[in-house]
Parts: C-alpha cells; sequence; structure tokens
C-alpha cells in the first residue's frame, strides 16, 4: 500500500492571496518587499549550548553572515527601485537601525552597523551603494576575517560527503533520478516516505528532489511537504544545508512566488528554517568539533546569499540556485 504524501504546509498564505493581489502576506515579510534589517530574527541559543566558547563562536559566525546578508537583501531591494518617487527610504530607515541584538562582538558589530549606516546614507542621496567606493565594507570583512580565519584554519577542509557510505546502492538511484522521466519519481517518493533511518531518508529525499526536477509529472509543493518535515526533525544530516537550499529554492521560485527581480522575497521566513537547522549543526560540531565534514555544510548553509534582486541580469538568485542544485541535469540538456 503507497504511503500518503504529508499535506503542502503553507497552503494557507496561498489561500489568502486576494483578487488584486500577486504574492501571499508571510508575516514580518509583509507582501515580500518589506525592509527586513531592523527585524533580523537570530536564533537562540539553547541553555544546553550556553556554555561551550566553540559553540558560542559557530553561533557568531552564523549570526555574522546573516546579517550581513540581511543588508545585501535591502540594499537590492532599494537599488532596484530607486528610480521610483520615494522608494528606498523605508530601505534606509531599517539599514540606519539595523538588529544587530544577536552580534556580540563589538569590533564586528561597529563595523557591520557603520556599512549599513552608510548604505542607508547613499540611498537617501539618490546613490546606489553597490555602485561607490564603499571603504565600510573593507573595514568589516577586516574585522569579520580576523576572528573568522582562525575558526576555518582549525576546522575548515575539503573533505566531500561520501554518501555510498550511507546507502549501498546510491550510484545506482541517483543515475536513475537525474535521467529518468517515467516511473522512477512515484518509486522514490515512497522510499522517502517509508525509510525510518534519518541519514538514509535526507538521502533520498535529495534524490528525490533530482527526480521530481527531471520529471514530467514535477509538482514543488510535494517536494516542499516531503523535505519540510525532515528539516523539522532537529537531528543531524550532512545534507540538511542542502535539503533547506531545495526547499527555499522551490518556494521562492514555483510557488509563493517567482524568479524575477520583481518578485517577492520572504527571507525572514527562509530564515527562520536556516537558522532552526543551524542550531542543529551547532548542537552536532559541540560534541563532534573534529567533523569537517559537518564543519564544511555549516558554513556553507550560514553563507548562502538571501534571496535577493538583481544577483543576476536575467532574474533573482533563486535561478542560480536552481542550476548550481541541478548541476547535474542542467550539464545533461
Amino acid at each position: 500500500m503507497e504511503l500518503k504524501v504529508p499535506a503542502f504546509p503553507y497552503q494557507t498564505y496561498l489561500d489568502s492571496i486576494g483578487e488584486d493581489e500577486y504574492f501571499p502576506t508571510i508575516g514580518d515579510d509583509g507582501g515580500g518587499f518589506d525592509a527586513i534589517c531592523n527585524k533580523i530574527r537570530y536564533p537562540e541559543m539553547p541553555d544546553t549550548l550556553s556554555l561551550s566558547h566553540f559553540a558560542d563562536s559557530l553561533l557568531q559566525f552564523y549570526n555574522v553572515a546573516i546579517a550581513f546578508n540581511t543588508v545585501a537583501y535591502d540594499v537590492s531591494t532599494a537599488e532596484r527601485y530607486m528610480d521610483e518617487v520615494d522608494f528606498g527610504l523605508e530601505q534606509a530607515d531599517a539599514l540606519d537601525s539595523i538588529n544587530v541584538s544577536g552580534i556580540h562582538l563589538p569590533e564586528i558589530k561597529k563595523a557591520l552597523v557603520k556599512l549599513s549606516r552608510q548604505a542607508a546614507q547613499w540611498i537617501r542621496s539618490g546613490k546606489k551603494p553597490n555602485e561607490q567606493k564603499n571603504d565600510e565594507v573593507g573595514e568589516f570583512y577586516e574585522v569579520f576575517n580576523a576572528f573568522r580565519n582562525p575558526l576555518f584554519d582549525a576546522h575548515l577542509s575539503d573533505v566531500e560527503f561520501n554518501l555510498s557510505e550511507i546507502l549501498e546502492d546510491y550510484a545506482g538511484i541517483h543515475a536513475m533520478a537525474i535521467s529518468d522521466t517515467t516511473t522512477f519519481r512515484s518509486e522514490l517518493l515512497q522510499k522517502v516516505l517509508r525509510e525510518p533511518d534519518f541519514n538514509k531518508k535526507c538521502v533520498l529525499a535529495r534524490e528525490f528532489a533530482y527526480a521530481n526536477y527531471k520529471s514530467p509529472y514535477r509538482d514543488d509543493k510535494e517536494l516542499v511537504a516531503v523535505i519540510d518535515p525532515i528539516l523539522r526533525e532537529n537531528k543531524y544530516s550532512p545534507l540538511l544545508g542542502e535539503l533547506w537550499l531545495i526547499w527555499r529554492t522551490a518556494l521562492q521560485k514555483n510557488i509563493l512566488s517567482g524568479p524575477s527581480n520583481d518578485s517577492a522575497m520572504y527571507n525572514l521566513f527562509y530564515n527562520d528554517m536556516r537558522n532552526r537547522i543551524a542550531l542543529v549543526y551547532i548542537a552536532y560540531l559541540k560534541t563532534h568539533p573534529y567533523d569537517k565534514l559537518a564543519f564544511n555544510k555549516f558554513v556553507s548553509l550560514a553563507m548562502e546569499y538571501n534571496i535577493t534582486r538583481n544577483r543576476c541580469l536575467f532574474g533573482n538568485n533563486s535561478l542560480l540556485d536552481e542550476m548550481s542544485l541541478y548541476d547535474e541535469i542542467w550539464n545533461k540538456k
């Protein structure tokens, strides 16, 4: 008997769209065009991790990356619409009052506030921050790198994830997932739903994403419905960050919004899930500080750009994410 796929968890947002609206309203993201620097939500460190210097360093690295990427989002939105009357003032106000409550490193906090306020000043004067000589960004990277480099030197490596160590038949499953266009998608979907082992389930979910992308029966709502509960399990897998990016890309590009520079973007919403996963990585790394694969994957999660406007000439960076995630399929076209 086939197992039933979970319901798409965000249907209420879609159902709330009125006749004159293109995009749903989602919490603090509003219609997906609101400024958000003043609304950044940082992960809250659980008591079980609070006395670990290593865990705190990981959290600080993550929080700084989220804050910097959020500045990039507000700047990109302002720059996109600066030619419209009064547009950009909301973004300038948010940049002036950026929330840095999650950053406890004084020099980095000071540098981040300085570059954010400088961007606000340029926007108010009608100048695009990304076209200016931006010494403040250089100052930020100088102090950020002074914190980051020792952390990276001790833990970052080029170690790769051998998926065949999780699934013995991985090579065959992967070959089918990126090439089959008939029945394998539904077969793989049932494998994901039936798999009791969390690590194997994550691998199978990743392969299901490939099969779904390739299939003429592609259904991104179903893909999100499969991945969403995995991301909420609070269990560690090296694939959590990649599954989050698959989840975000499907929601942004094909469900809640779209791929253009003028599409709504729900970065606070997306980052709530990223924050959740970051804490799973940090909790795991506290007890496995020498697991360099886990550290690599955590860093990748932290440094993924927010969805931003003008990341590429033909749309927002969800397009670049999609090309990166499914590069094997793109290369076979």
